[in-house]
């Protein structure tokens, strides 16, 4: 634009020069009455005629100069758009563009035009990440959707969903067997090994499909359907695909319904409590206790604890729900200052917040409790992402005071030197750790994890006890705790007190 001014600026100084020539012209003529009119077009001619082409000249000037000014302003709106519709990384649609071409879609559905939708997953992506890096898996990324452009046609869509997750808009089909097809093509297309520095990956795809007929509203209730094929899809393996149903359309409703009431819910705080399960030591002293989420919906009843925060998480109401659970269960250490009191910390709140620690910190001084009373519980699955800032936030945690204990241990990777790089405090045991039907087998296999633990100083919680066979494979290995239904199920403050009471342990 500055370099545009800088040549229209002497033309508009020629434009305004001429102008006053002219007027001075006109005054001039008029200042002779009575010429003849032979006289006056002699008068005019000498200044006329050059200040006639002058003027086409720079109006002509003035008219190349501003379109090229606006082509430039064109062509940078129409880039701005692109950026705004398209995925960085790959080129690709993303979930915006193609949600608004879904609609569009669906407007033409009513006039008889099939469509479909696909959501699909990279099986294993992560493994890439974890074992080449990122800019490895970036480039497979980037062949990953090249070889979907590939697979479809010039009138359908691919997006990136985020992650190595794909969306496919299928226009035009004219009976369920296209989806299919193109379903098995994605299938068996993608899983054909990706040449990655000097090594081939192969990566199995799971797809999601929901077609048109099942008329679900708008453009989000369609990638959502999608999504939730694809989960079914996941459960019954890799390297497959699932369509949406009737019986998923009632989860889907299920889920949309408990999404309002959820946030209702957390207004009021009607239905909503935190109970709370003991953790017994080997002497059998409650030692611990660790708060648990539970919600009771007015008309649906207890509602799963792992489908509400996986629905907190979702619609991004985890932050809030994840408050009140924790100020609940820092009243509780407030009232058994001899407890320390566990709470989850899920993945999505612990990855969005740019400062945790101060944020619970703040709440846990709101409240009036040491941070030290408080166990915070995250899981395997957040030290293997390794996202930027997970081992600065667990420092800081853990420099304010609040323990930090691992959960749900021997589900998911299982490597001890994620402990050794992050510094938590305590490792927990998951029930299916160990369940060997051999007694001694079990307890080598978890007395081995124990005896790295504590070699790293860490304290080790055998979580979801329900028999006395499972109590004495964690107590014969060495953990230091145990917690589960065979001791205690989770409670309300006021049954864990009497639950106390009725043990003799005398509060502090």
């Amino acid at each position: 634009m500055a370099n545009r001014w800088k040549l229209l600026s002497p033309m508009v100084s020629a434009a305004i020069v001429l102008i006053v020539v002219t007027n001075y012209l006109i005054l001039h003529i008029a200042g002779r009455p009575g010429a003849s009119a032979s006289e006056l077009v002699w008068l005019l001619l000498p200044i006329a005629l050059p200040s006639s082409i002058a003027v086409i000249l720079i109006m002509s000037s003035l008219y190349h100069a501003l379109r090229e000014v606006m082509g430039e302003l064109e062509q940078g709106r129409l880039e701005a758009l692109n950026q705004a519709q398209h995925d960085a990384l790959t080129g690709l649609a993303n979930k915006r563009l193609l949600e608004d071409r879904v609609e569009q879609a669906i407007a033409r559905s009513k006039r008889g035009e099939s469509f479909a939708v696909l959501m699909l997953d990279l099986d294993d992506f992560k493994r890439v990440n974890d074992l080449l890096g990122h800019q490895a898996g970036d480039l497979l990324l980037k062949e990953a959707a090249a070889r979907l452009t590939r697979l479809v046609r010039e009138t359908d869509t691919v997006a990136r969903f985020g992650g190595d997750e794909f969306l496919i808009l299928q226009t035009e089909v004219e009976r369920p067997e296209d989806v299919h097809r193109l379903c098995a093509r994605i299938n068996e297309h993608m899983q054909q090994p990706y040449r990655v520095g000097d090594r081939d990956v192969r990566l199995p795809v799971t797809v999601g499909a929901v077609l048109a007929t099942d008329r679900l509203g708008d453009g989000a209730d369609y990638v959502r359907a999608a999504d939730m094929a694809l989960y079914a899809a996941k459960a019954g393996g890799k390297n497959c695909f699932r369509f949406f149903s009737q019986e998923m359309d009632a989860l889907l409703q299920r889920r949309d319904r408990l999404e309002t009431d959820l946030k209702q819910a957390l207004e009021t705080g009607e239905g909503l409590e935190v109970h709370f399960q003991p953790q017994l030591d080997g002497s059998g002293r409650v030692a611990g206790a660790e708060a648990l989420f539970r919600w009771h919906h007015s008309e649906l009843g207890d509602i799963p604890a792992v489908e509400a925060i996986g629905l907190a998480e979702d619609c991004r109401l985890i932050e809030v729900l994840g408050e009140r659970v924790l100020r609940e269960a820092a009243r509780f250490a407030k009232a058994w200052p001899s407890l320390s009191v566990a709470v989850n910390i899920s993945p999505a709140q612990f990855l969005r917040s740019s400062d945790l620690a101060a944020e619970l910190g703040r709440i846990v001084t709101e409240e009036g409790v040491r941070p030290s009373q408080i166990e915070l519980e995250i899981t395997e699955r957040l030290l293997v992402r390794e996202e930027d800032g997970c081992e600065g936030q667990i420092a800081r945690l853990r420099k304010l005071g609040f323990g930090i204990a691992l959960d749900d241990f021997g589900t998911g990777y299982s490597s001890l030197s994620y402990l050794r790089r992050f510094k938590v405090d305590r490792l927990k045991l998951d029930r299916t750790f160990a369940l060997n039907a051999e007694i001694n087998e079990s307890v080598a296999i978890v007395r081995a994890a124990v005896g790295l633990a504590h070699s790293l100083g860490l304290e080790v919680v055998a979580e979801g006890i329900e028999t006395p066979l499972q109590e004495r494979v964690a107590f014969e290995a060495g953990c230091d705790a145990v917690q589960g239904h065979l001791y205690a199920p989770p409670m309300t403050a006021e049954m864990f007190e009497q639950y106390l009471q009725s043990r003799s342990i005398a509060a502090a």
